[in-house]
């Protein structure tokens, strides 16, 4: 009992705290969007005007990703990580006073904004914390505990806005950005980019430019199983991250679901990410991940066609944990890969460039999803994309097949010399 538990990364203090403060912070941010969308929905803006409040999301993460990595590999992360959570906090109090679209709209941007500094900063911080060798059972927890999170958080949202007092749920979200600004504080590990490794540093140091993202990017292409898996989900990203604006009507209008069922829906979402994440966490070599990714997100997307074929809320429920379980199993293992073939000094970057290229991708699949369910409907909408999605991971398998084959080749070639 003593040896797997030291083997764990909660046995690491900081790993404790980290993964605990992001999962807490992750039930108040469910309980912000779930609300927001349901006030946009209830309001009458329909699927562009919901499409384009997800689409306000993403700019930032575009607009900064040059940026964010440059912060994000030689600034304290501790100072980063506070700002960053200040900033949600202040912005998530303003919208509990105000519920106009202005707001829901401004509001967003900057919790938006926040977070293209944040997110790459914790995902950069993590491996320090846990260890190289832990990699793969950190993000597994974290993606887990995001699946428990986000639904708690999503129900409370429902809840909240069927008993019309949707301004406790926005001031709950606040505190807990609060409390991830105090787990920053108390972690004791930190990181300071590549100046904590001088000899990669000093290596890369003169060969990169300050165009940070356009380095994060070359560090991706001179990775023969990365770029063709990345490429692939870029694709995959456009083709069927769509259904997001489209999710609400399937469900309330298609499906009759309330105000309460749909909130609901993200238990059942959360399920499924808590088996995905547990698949993941079995997984321990890169060849595998490879390999499993193109398969967890090809499997989603065929899921996703039964669910645009769903005959009633509660199918649709069952088909939606099946969906998570995939998408989860495949997101876990692609960022276990990503992670540990990323250098160490190069990951703000790396993830930064990558986060912002999957966020642009993710703005032209709202576009597509939009004009989708305006001219399809949101069943035809969930049909298309998945079968499109379907194709594109089947094409990529191959893809991936073939590079690990190149890779093995050529390292048996330079142990032969």
């Amino acid at each position: 009992m003593k040896r797997p538990f030291q083997n764990s990364v909660w046995a690491v203090r900081d790993a404790r705290i980290a993964l605990g403060g992001r999962a807490l912070s992750t039930a108040g941010t469910s309980v912000t969007s779930i609300a927001a969308i349901l006030l946009l929905h209830d309001g009458g803006a329909g699927p562009f005007g919901v499409a384009a409040f997800l689409a306000a999301l993403v700019i930032p993460a575009i607009a900064t990703m040059g940026i964010a990595g440059r912060v994000v590999d030689t600034m304290d992360s501790r100072v980063v990580l506070v700002a960053a959570s200040l900033i949600q906090a202040a912005a998530v109090v303003a919208l509990g006073f105000d519920h106009s679209v202005v707001m829901i709209f401004l509001t967003g941007v900057v919790i938006s904004l926040a977070q293209a500094f944040e997110q790459p900063t914790w995902s950069a911080l993590l491996p320090r914390i846990v260890g190289e060798d832990r990699i793969g059972q950190a993000i597994s927890w974290q993606q887990g505990l995001a699946a428990v999170a986000s639904p708690i958080g999503a129900g409370l949202g429902g809840l909240l806005m069927t008993l019309d007092d949707i301004a406790w749920g926005f001031w709950a979200d606040a505190a807990s950005y609060v409390l991830l600004a105090g787990a920053a504080l108390i972690i004791r590990t930190r990181r300071h980019g590549a100046i904590d490794t001088p000899a990669t540093a000093g290596q890369d140091a003169a060969a990169e430019p300050k165009a940070s993202w356009t380095a994060g990017l070359r560090m991706v292409a001179r990775d023969r199983v990365l770029l063709p898996l990345f490429a692939a989900i870029l694709v995959f990203v456009i083709l069927v991250e769509g259904i997001n604006p489209v999710e609400v009507f399937l469900a309330r209008d298609a499906l009759g679901a309330t105000d309460w069922q749909y909130g609901l829906g993200e238990f059942f979402a959360g399920a499924g990410g808590v088996i995905g994440a547990a698949v993941a966490g079995r997984i321990h070599t890169n060849t595998t991940r490879a390999r499993v990714a193109t398969l967890g997100f090809g499997g989603a997307a065929v899921v996703m066609v039964a669910a645009g074929l769903a005959p009633g809320y509660w199918v649709y429920a069952v088909l939606i944990t099946l969906l998570t379980a995939s998408f989860g199993t495949g997101n876990a293992t692609f960022g276990a890969l990503l992670t540990s073939r990323t250098p160490d000094a190069h990951r703000g970057r790396v993830y930064a460039a990558l986060n912002g290229l999957a966020r642009s991708a993710s703005l032209i699949s709202l576009g597509l999803g939009g004009v989708g369910n305006a001219v399809l409907g949101p069943r035809a909408t969930f049909i298309v994309a998945g079968i499109a999605g379907a194709v594109t991971m089947a094409v990529a398998s191959i893809a991936v097949l073939r590079a690990q084959r190149a890779e093995a080749s050529s390292l048996a070639a330079g142990l032969v010399r």
